[in-house]
């Protein structure tokens, strides 16, 4: 009987990318259980400027890790299912399998004391169920592993708006003061005391209609979210493990090579010149979701913060615009000066994490209280939003890591036209007054659903288990 056997492995998230320095590495297919349909997939992770604390709400980071799998005589990839039995977590880390198997998230526990400082988790075992997934104990396969840096947010109250003079920003009712958001219950949108509201300055705001769902994700409950923009890297990666119709559709022709040996010009640097439909591609393949504008609002401010008028991502008002840079396009590109990438500065993407170091302050890294980065700037945020009727109906619905037949995500009750999403944080070329934290200048997105737009990124979100 043939044994299904480990052939290649390919990283998600290159070596050579300096912030989002995750690395896989020993990865070996073994411990075929033929009875059972399972095997065990072993691999070691790496990456730097990780953290665990005690303190500030027990904020940690992880990575999220997925598999992906073709027969030797298919072309199609698909996605692994991992049985949360059969785990065995390095020392000095947890693994927690998702409920629907398509992934699982490592990180670091619990700690006695506040721990910051790289990780490298050796000797990690998933299991997969090949049987579920239509393979055969005497099927020859290929296995692909990917990983993903990633920042969970806990559960908590916090602040929407900032009471600032942000364009169209969110008030509770007729006042200038934030909204409090308490609970994942439903939100009444309306001008009067206890509700929620805005203002729409310039006709993109939204229709301050609702009420907001009790589905609609708003930032209270927990969340993971990616702590860096999608990188080029990363968006050629899942290019090239896609077929050759569906990665055609889903091609920005900024890469250079043949498929499936696509290769990007500046791997470091945050993808963009991105449609809708391309990133939510990325996140079904992924098996992740888009987030919601009252997410990335929370994932910013912190839960029980008092909001600064008018702040940025980092949490003041003090944004200096990035206009040199040192090894411009390398893997080792690093900002000669500010903590923003906007107002055309640099007039293009730079490299995603750019301003996070070892010793870098919240200010300094531009990080999010919880500790995203490029939160303000650089890309373009694609968010839920509350400002139409197609956004409002969003359901949560977590991506199963395969597209449809033109390579186009599948997932139910997320929205299929432009006005059911919001741009937020600045690109950068805006005005550096439109990356504030608060700022909804793009509340509802006017443009078409498939247009390729030179400042939208892709950035992402996992519900909590």
């Amino acid at each position: 009987m043939k044994r299904i056997y480990f052939l290649w492995i390919l990283l998600l998230s290159a070596p050579f990318i300096k912030a989002n320095n995750i690395q896989l590495a020993n990865v070996l297919l073994n411990g075929q259980n033929t009875g059972s349909q399972y095997s065990i997939i072993n691999f070691d992770v790496s990456w730097e400027n990780s953290w665990r604390t005690i303190t500030n709400e027990t904020n940690y980071d992880g990575a999220w890790i997925f598999v992906k799998f073709r027969k030797k005589t298919s072309n199609t990839w698909q996605h692994a299912t991992i049985d949360a039995s059969g785990a065995t977590a390095p020392t000095g880390s947890v693994i927690q399998t998702s409920a629907d198997g398509k992934g699982i998230w490592i990180y670091h526990t619990l700690p006695g004391a506040d721990f910051t400082g790289n990780v490298n988790y050796t000797g990690a075992k998933i299991r997969w169920d090949y049987g579920v997934d239509g393979v055969l104990n005497t099927d020859s396969v290929e296995i692909r592993v990917f990983a993903l840096e990633m920042v969970y947010i806990p559960q908590g109250a916090y602040l929407l708006g900032s009471g600032g003079t942000e364009e169209n920003h969110f008030i509770e009712g007729s006042k200038t003061t934030p909204y409090n958001v308490t609970s994942e219950s439903a939100i009444n949108v309306a001008n009067t005391a206890g509700n929620l509201y805005y203002n729409d300055d310039n006709g993109l705001g939204g229709d301050r209609g609702g009420p907001i769902p009790a589905n609609f994700p708003k930032g209270f409950k927990a969340f993971w979210i990616m702590k860096y923009e999608c990188s080029q890297q990363q968006y050629v990666d899942f290019l090239n493990n896609l077929d050759l119709a569906r990665a055609n559709n889903r091609y920005t022709g900024i890469y250079t090579g043949t498929h499936p040996n696509l290769v990007a010009p500046q791997p470091e640097r945050a993808a963009n010149a991105l449609s809708i439909t391309d990133e939510l591609a990325f996140a079904d393949w992924a098996g992740m979701r888009p987030f919601t504008e009252l997410e990335y609002e929370k994932a910013c401010r912190g839960s029980n913060q008092v909001p600064i008028p008018n702040e940025y991502a980092w949490g003041n008002t003090t944004a200096a615009t990035t206009s040199l840079v040192t090894n411009l396009g390398l893997d080792n590109e690093t900002a000669n000066n500010g903590n923003i990438n906007a107002a055309g500065g640099m007039g293009t993407p730079i490299r995603t994490g750019i301003y996070a170091t070892a010793t870098s302050d919240r200010q300094q890294s531009g990080g999010t209280y919880y500790g995203v980065m490029d939160m303000s700037g650089n890309v373009n945020e694609l968010t839920i939003s509350v400002g139409a009727t197609q956004g409002r109906a969003f359901v949560p619905n977590q991506g199963d890591g395969n597209l449809d037949a033109s390579g186009d995500a599948n997932v139910a009750n997320w929205p299929a036209t432009s006005n059911g999403y919001a741009l937020r944080g600045g690109y950068f070329n805006d005005a550096v007054a439109q990356c504030r934290l608060s700022e909804r200048y793009y509340g509802s997105v006017n443009t078409t659903y498939t247009s390729r737009l030179t400042y939208l990124g892709i950035r992402l979100a996992r519900t909590a288990e």
